[in-house]
């Protein structure tokens, strides 16, 4: 009996333990439930993205729901259609699909298991398991929030980061062209435009970099959610909304993109383009005393893979630049080059504009880090005039620096522990340029392109002045040799007029370098442009010797202030690059510039010789500037015709001009009217005031 029961209770627990088995291989076998399966509560979208300029849950899983306000080629804007009715947290956001997603808008939908992420400082939801069609949301449509325009003086996050993401609306309005039409690869259009009834705050109509409060003030348009944007160029009026007296209001999602708030209009909001002509005028033909040296950004002239792969749009958009050098240089004497993929690249544009321009240039350019980079090669290059430049030698000298920037290097250029500091050496040449004036013209020639503005700007800024000193010390050795050397420092500095990186190239050189630009009215100083800010990324400085021939500066507004076309116009010189082109004129016997300011616009000036005949006459800028380029040293009239309102102290006087840039003696230039309030104001200030009120 006792041991039946033993085996009575043996068998017992086998079969336990072998259903126990049959269990847990079953639980193991069994499909696993997915994430996506799995109940989430879903996370408001205003706690997402929280009340300040980062979401509190950046780098989270979670589940969102909502309603669909906008779709674009890859993803769409989801809004709480109640929200929590706290102004400062956004109701909105935008769910990243990478591929266009089949959602549209006016659906409720639920976002599964998706990452919070801050990209370039843009809040959203990407990598999600699934987007489902959803029952929460407690209404059928989305109401949109009332935004204020932007404005001077105040921050556009501090403004508008409250809507990232949002359905908003606006009153229409008639705005200035400051960024013109922008196409981007994956075919959304942008553009940047000011409020007309800011114009007269701005000098000439343009916002500049420097002017912060300015570009506060600019309205940056999308045309990611459909909407049809226009070719527009800069200074152009464009009307959004409906026509003035129709109070209905203009829609459109309020966006974050890469530094900027954007208005992503929608498909169906009337746009109306008013174009405004723009004088765009050549350079100059260099004269046989004189010769002319430019710079150009070739936008990306190579075979790389992510450039020109194909052989005839290969050939088509080198005859493009030859073009453009054959009509808007004008056949420039030296032109240094930026952005040629590979020395090759160089030199086969040396051969277009000699084959089919009849212009005898030769190519110098030696080969850099980035030249052997397959993708995007980019190698700085100097092409000369054979018939008036002699090439004597050429350098692509490296740096080194105790910060490795990933620069790909061979053994020996730096010693241990050190490392390269340009991707793209620069280039200098040493040449003679010949002419009517005697002796060939020794001068030495670096040609620049420094490091971007692309990523982390705290550390690019320490590079570029890096990269700065570095060649200061060029300049500063070749003055040792010869105090009186003729040195041009010229390419795409990436760093703006009166910047940090370009103040050091310029103030570590003793004797300093001289910065043309400082010639130019304020008005022309501007080379590329940004978000809808006009800035000078490319600059051309010399040496004091050179400075006493400089005969003209003249940045050519061919490419910045124009949309870029639909399609590439090869018969077209225009957008050869997406810079501006430079160019300096230089008379070796000498030459002289005349400046000076009246304070107001459209003034007459007119310069006549010891002869009393006529040099020049030109009309005051909205800043009231004015220049006179390519005259000799000696004795002229200066003559101002003013209007009967504007009071001149001395509309005529004898100037002696010496070689370099001349300044006219400030003037006292008054308005009437502003004259007759001084006057009414020593009277009485009561009495000024009613004047003032038009009383």
């Amino acid at each position: 009996m006792m041991l039946q029961q033993t085996w009575q209770k043996t068998t017992f627990l086998r079969r336990c333990r072998l259903i126990a088995l049959f269990l847990l291989l079953a639980l193991l076998c069994a499909p696993a439930r997915s994430q996506a399966d799995q109940h989430y509560e879903p996370a408001p979208i205003y706690h997402i993205q929280g009340d300040g300029l980062t979401s509190p849950l950046a780098d989270r899983w979670v589940d969102a729901a909502g309603m669909v306000t906008g779709v674009t080629a890859t993803g769409f804007y989801l809004q709480d259609p109640t929200g929590d009715g706290n102004p400062a947290t956004s109701d909105g956001l935008f769910v990243y699909t990478h591929q266009p997603p089949t959602v549209r808008p006016g659906e409720c939908v639920l976002v599964q298991r998706a990452l919070v992420s801050e990209f370039y400082e843009k809040t959203e939801l990407s990598r999600m398991k699934a987007v489902l069609p959803d029952s929460r949301c407690p209404r059928t449509t989305v109401t949109p929030v009332q935004i204020p325009l932007p404005y001077y003086s105040v921050s556009p996050a501090e403004l508008f980061e409250r809507y990232e993401g949002m359905l908003v609306e606006f009153p229409g309005l008639t705005g200035m062209v400051q960024g013109p039409t922008k196409r981007l690869n994956d075919g959304r259009l942008e553009l940047a435009i000011i409020p007309e009834s800011l114009r007269p705050y701005l000098p000439g109509g343009r916002v500049f970099q420097e002017h912060t409060e300015a570009s506060n003030a600019l309205i940056h348009l999308s045309s990611a959610l459909g909407a049809h944007l226009p070719d527009a160029k800069w200074g152009d009026r464009i009307r959004i909304g409906n026509p003035v007296g129709d109070s209905s209001l203009t829609r459109a999602v309020l966006d974050y993109n890469f530094g900027k708030y954007q208005l992503l209009l929608m498909p169906d909001e009337p746009l109306l383009l008013e174009p405004k002509p723009l004088a765009d005028l050549p350079g100059i033909t260099a004269a046989s005393d004189e010769f002319t040296l430019c710079s150009m950004n070739l936008y990306a002239l190579g075979r790389g893979t992510a450039q020109i792969t194909d052989e005839v749009a290969y050939r088509m958009h080198l005859r493009k630049r030859a073009l453009t050098i054959s009509e808007q240089l004008q056949g420039c004497t030296l032109i240094g080059l930026q952005e040629a993929g590979t020395p090759a690249d160089a030199e086969a544009l040396a051969a277009e504009l000699r084959d089919f321009f009849n212009l005898p240039y030769q190519a110098t350019a030696l080969p850099g880090p980035q030249t052997e980079n397959a993708e995007f090669p980019l190698t700085n290059a100097l092409l000369t005039r054979a018939d008036r430049v002699q090439v004597i030698k050429a350098a692509a000298p490296q740096a080194c620096t105790e910060h490795d920037y990933a620069v790909p290097m061979a053994p020996g250029v730096c010693p241990a522990e050190r490392f390269a500091l340009f991707d793209r050496t620069p280039l200098v040449v040493d040449v003679a340029v010949s002419g009517e004036w005697g002796e060939p013209y020794p001068l030495r020639l670096i040609v620049n392109h420094w490091k971007s503005k692309a990523g982390d700007e705290s550390i690019n800024a320490v590079r570029r002045t890096q990269q700065a000193l570095f060649v200061a010390a060029l300049v500063q050795a070749a003055l040792i040799v010869d105090p009186a050397a003729n040195v041009a420092v010229l390419g795409d500095l990436n760093d703006y007029y009166k910047s940090g990186p370009v103040e050091a190239l310029q103030m570590n050189v003793q004797p300093p370098l001289i910065h043309p630009y400082d010639y130019l009215p304020a008005l022309d100083r501007y080379t590329y442009i940004f978000n809808g800010a006009s800035q000078v990324l490319d600059h051309l400085l010399i040496t004091p010797g050179m400075a006493r021939g400089l005969a003209g500066v003249d940045i050519l507004h061919t490419n910045v202030d124009y949309p870029y076309p639909s399609f590439v116009d090869f018969t077209d010189p225009r957008h050869a690059s997406d810079h501006d082109l430079v160019q300096l004129r230089i008379r070796p016997a000498g030459a002289t510039l005349l400046g000076g300011n009246l304070r107001y616009p459209g003034l007459r000036v007119e310069l006549l010789g010891a002869d009393q005949q006529p040099l020049g006459v030109t009309l005051t800028d909205e800043r009231g500037d004015f220049r006179f380029w390519n005259l000799r040293p000696g004795v002229v009239t200066l003559r101002i015709v003013a209007p009967d309102f504007v009071s001149l102290s001395a509309p005529e006087m004898t100037l002696t001009l010496e070689a370099g840039y001349n300044v006219v003696p400030p003037l006292a230039v008054e308005h009437q009217s502003a004259a007759l309030v001084g006057a009414i104001a020593r009277l009485g200030p009561d009495i000024a005031r009613l004047v003032q009120e038009g009383q």
